[in-house]
């Protein structure tokens, strides 16, 4: 009992001190009263934000005090104006008592004067060096001519930045200072920067390595032993080091050059644990309760080696795939090999299927563009209509993929677009190809909204709709397609309400997404899609528009989505409405 008298006088102590402070608050901001007089605009703002007798947070009891006080806010307003560009700027205040015994009234007077503008720049080096750069013009900078202090530091940054990307990785800011002219309104910046030694690439120091070849990371360096230090290259080797998913920390730095101007390349690293074990869970009113188990072993052999196991199981599919990958640094790029089992439950069939593939993938522009090749064979036992098939085919995938987006589920820069031709012989002989691509664009304050879209399509050559497979079909719907209609039944429809599926598809989509706050985000959004008997997409042919809104709770995994979506036009066969539940966006 002892222990809950303490919590509850603690508890009244704190309750009646938060009182006084909230009493002492309010009394401080009725005591006197302020007015900023001749500043508009952002600057006003600024100048209610830094100033103390604005916030209002304590008393002054006698009117020397207020007026130590708002000595204390011209001081600060001051230094406003000379980082706002207002070189010129100058502050007054009174402090006025009314007869009539009413609060005081402390008035600020601005006169801002011109704002400057930089017309020079000069840039000088308290060390010794040579064929430095020596202008902006030289780093191919073309400021603003903004004379504010945070517009000057940023050019100034930007230089050390290209002094950085050409061959001075011990370059540091040493000072600046602007010199105004007041007759013309203009000022001088003056940068002063020690550049060091123009330095080469050279040795490679690795550090806390313990399953990982030392040879396998030296490999996945940007640059060769003696050439020019670029940190573009720098950053590069550790978007690779980080793109291998091996590693939890990663710092690639580098050294003092030496007498010979030869910098070493530090990298340290923390490898991650090498197996993972993961699930997932998704649920629509379209495609039930769904679920996935994965488990990844990372690093098998030292060199990068990767192999993947993942179960799915849902209403509509079973599957369980085997993907191994092998990296090759130098290519730059990897093998891979998969083997896969399925068993599809749909409304348009019935298919088991076993397929295996293995295949090269080449990686260009630092990895943004990837080319791929593959050989696969593949059975399925097809069942439509209580009709049954098996089929045989042998097919060469062949795919480009454009990737620079910076996340796999919540990526917030980049564009993504992808080419897959596949030639398929066996039971049949076709060709099929299809063609994707999504993007986001941000605007507003802090990037709060985001506009997405997304675009697909498809086509069939070499076989009629009828003499293709039924698991070879194209179909759309659901919450991976055209969102509001049931899964593969956005497109035409036999007499039954069986999706019929066709040789080729078109698709499209666009999300409105705005964030609430810093975990939730609401967000409305368009489907529309068919697919179609020709072997070309045929934009004259009905598509079908789903509509809705979600909400999206962003968590370190990535965001987990709620989506309602209804359809636009609909038919007598579909629902009134769908429940999509997953995580990750959409596109």
């Amino acid at each position: 009992m002892s222990v809950l008298r303490i919590d509850i006088r603690r508890f009244l102590i704190g309750a009646g001190g938060a009182l006084l402070a909230f009493s002492a608050g309010a009394q401080a901001a009725d005591s006197y009263a302020v007015e900023i007089r001749g500043a508009g605009g952002a600057l006003s703002e600024k100048l209610d934000i830094i100033s103390d007798l604005k916030k209002g947070l304590r008393d002054y009891p006698t009117v020397a005090a207020l007026r130590r006080a708002a000595r204390r806010d011209a001081d600060a307003f001051d230094e406003a104006l000379t980082a706002a560009g207002y070189y010129l700027g100058t502050v007054d205040f009174t402090v006025e008592r009314p007869e009539n015994g009413d609060r005081p009234l402390v008035v600020f007077t601005i006169d801002t004067g011109p704002k400057f503008r930089v017309t020079e720049y000069e840039i000088l080096y308290r060390d010794d060096g040579e064929n430095r750069p020596a202008s902006l013009q030289d780093a191919n900078i073309k400021p603003d001519g903004s004379a504010a202090g945070a517009d000057i530091r940023d050019v100034q940054i930007r230089f050390l930045n290209h002094l950085w990307d050409t061959g001075y990785p011990a370059a540091e800011i040493v000072g600046r200072r602007a010199i105004a002219l007041p007759d013309k309104g203009e000022a001088s910046a003056i940068f002063v920067f020690e550049s060091g030694p123009k330095a080469r690439f050279g040795e490679i120091n690795i550090n806390g390595l313990e399953k990982t070849n030392e040879t396998y990371i030296a490999k996945l360096k940007t640059w060769e032993m003696g050439a020019e230090y670029e940190r573009a290259k720098i950053v590069t080797f550790r978007d690779r080091l980080g793109e291998s998913g091996l590693f939890s920390s990663i710092s690639v730095a580098p050294g003092a050059p030496d007498e010979h101007g030869d910098a070493p390349i530090i990298v340290n690293l923390e490898e991650r644990k090498r197996r993972t074990i993961g699930a997932g869970v998704s649920w629509s009113t379209s495609e039930g309760p769904g679920g996935r188990i994965f488990f990844e072993n990372r690093n098998m052999f030292g060199r990068g080696e990767n192999l993947r196991i993942e179960l799915r199981g849902s209403q509509i599919e079973q599957s369980i795939d085997f993907t191994a990958r092998k990296p090759f640094p130098t290519l730059p790029g990897f093998a891979f090999a998969n083997f896969g089992f399925s068993n599809e439950t749909t409304d348009a069939f019935d298919a088991r299927s076993i397929r295996l593939a293995g295949g090269l993938a080449k990686q260009w522009l630092d990895d943004r563009l990837e080319t791929r090749g593959a050989l696969a064979v593949e059975t399925s036992k097809v069942e439509t209509d209580g009709m049954e098939e098996r089929t045989y085919f042998l097919s060469a995938p062949l795919s480009v993929l454009w990737d620079s987006e910076n996340d796999l589920l919540q990526p917030t820069t980049g564009f993504r677009a992808s080419l897959t031709v596949t030639p398929y012989t066996g039971t049949e002989t076709f060709t099929q190809s299809e063609l994707s691509s999504r993007y986001r664009l941000f605007f507003g304050g802090e990037d709060r909204f985001t506009l997405a879209a997304r675009a697909g399509l498809g086509a069939t050559f070499g076989n009629g709709l009828l003499d293709l497979p039924a698991n070879k079909r194209f179909f759309v719907g659901g919450g991976g397609t055209v969102r509001g209609f049931g899964f593969q039944e956005a497109g035409p429809l036999d007499a039954d309400d069986t999706p019929i599926g066709g040789r080729s598809y078109a698709i499209g989509g666009t999300e409105l997404r705005g964030m609430v706050t810093d975990e939730i985000q609401l967000v409305g959004f368009v489907d529309a899609g068919t697919v179609m008997a020709s072997p070309l997409p045929d934009f004259k042919e009905r598509f079908f528009v789903g509509y809705g809104g979600g909400v999206r709770y962003f968590t370190p995994i990535g965001p987990i989505r709620i989506d309602a979506a209804f359809p636009l036009n609909g038919r007598a066969s579909d629902r009134d409405f769908q429940i999509y539940i997953a995580l990750g966006q959409p596109f």
